[in-house]
């Protein structure tokens, strides 16, 4: 089983889920968070009671996948991430802003298996109660009571659609490219771009379509990373936004020199 942490003793992070959920709450009671808080999160309790750069974070957190963003998206990833704890039940704040530094946690942690910190609960097994005689019924209040049991049914059906509505809203399509800036339409296809200025971002993808066709047609979508170091770039070309669950894409990596007169 994968590895959770226990936080000051009362929320529990289970970071293959990206969720927390409080200890003493109703089973399922989960927060999920997006993917880059959570990777932020794990990292911080990893490396709990010490500094992490910012430099680090965007190391670990985005560009090992490729994606550059602003430091504005690391600040939305961790007031995100104080949120979900806040929601969660934790009343402290654990993530310390150190300026000019970064950030720290400074939790009370254990780590361990889900099993480790709560028990599955067992359910009993009831003897049937003794049939009891029901006086007759008369074929009225017989409709009514046949009417209500669906009335319940039908109410307990809503519910239930209505739960997995908004588990599917809270869990679903975050992604490394969420940050991305909206660039405009190009042949009709949408472009993105982990550089917010749009005359750059236009020029380079316009640049690489004459030199490399790239096959983006229309109705699809293009993220275009811009590497921070300036030594290259990639596209990310989809059928679809890449968050939904059945967009098809294909990834090209171009040096600079190979792109650039």
């Amino acid at each position: 089983m994968n590895t959770v942490f226990l936080i000051n003793e009362t929320v529990l992070f289970d970071p293959d889920e990206h969720s927390l959920r409080p200890m003493d709450g109703q089973p399922g009671s989960k927060v999920v968070i997006h993917t880059p808080a959570s990777e932020c999160l794990l990292l911080l309790l990893r490396h709990n009671q010490q500094v992490l750069t910012q430099r680090f974070l965007f190391e670990q957190v985005w560009e090992k996948h490729g994606a550059v963003v602003t430091t504005n998206a690391l600040y939305q990833s961790i007031a995100s991430l104080r949120k979900g704890l806040q929601s969660a039940g934790l009343a402290e704040n654990i993530i310390k802003t150190v300026p000019k530094m970064g950030f720290k946690s400074i939790a009370t942690l254990r780590e361990g298996t889900i099993t480790d910190f709560i028990t599955p609960v067992e359910a009993t097994v009831l003897s049937p109660a003794p049939k009891v005689e029901q006086p007759g019924v008369q074929p009225h209040n017989l409709a009514a009571c046949h009417y209500s049991r669906w009335a319940y049914l039908a109410a307990g059906v809503a519910f239930i659609i209505s739960c997995g509505v908004l588990y599917h809203q809270q869990s679903g399509g975050e992604s490394h490219y969420s940050d991305y800036s909206y660039i405009g339409q190009v042949n009709g296809c949408a472009l993105y771009s982990s550089w917010s200025g749009e005359e750059k971002s236009l020029h380079t993808f316009k640049l690489l379509d004459k030199r490399y066709p790239l096959a983006c047609e229309s109705g699809g979508v293009a993220y275009l990373t811009l590497n921070r170091s300036l030594q290259g770039l990639s596209v990310l070309l989809c059928n679809r936004k890449i968050e939904y669950s059945n967009a098809e894409c294909q990834s090209y990596i171009f040096r600079k020199d190979r792109y650039e007169a």
